[in-house]
């Protein structure tokens, strides 16, 4: 419950933001073509680099750069990372 909720305030009248289909599926072909032309080994090193550094006591600041600046992408540093430390769940 919010303490600071306005009277007459329960349903709010607001419209909703849709993306458009073409975005997303533009944002797909990137990602398709960025893993395509990238060298995929140097991505996997750096992000095998990323979890050795999570998975010790490490500044995990410079392996996930360098992951970053080899073209890996947040996705699969996020899921470098989630397989460390796992999903924060709130309970």
């Amino acid at each position: 419950m919010n303490r600071y909720a306005t009277e007459g305030s329960d349903d709010p009248d607001m419209e909703l933001h849709t993306v458009d289909e073409t975005i997303r599926d533009r944002q797909t072909e990137r990602l398709k073509e960025l893993r395509e032309s990238r060298d995929n080994a140097a991505v996997e090193n750096a992000l095998a680099d990323l979890k050795r550094a999570a998975e010790g006591s490490t500044n995990l600041l410079y392996p996930m750069k360098e992951a970053l600046a080899g073209l890996a992408t947040l996705g699969e540093v996020s899921n470098t990372l989630r397989g460390v430390f796992g999903e924060y769940r709130p309970v």
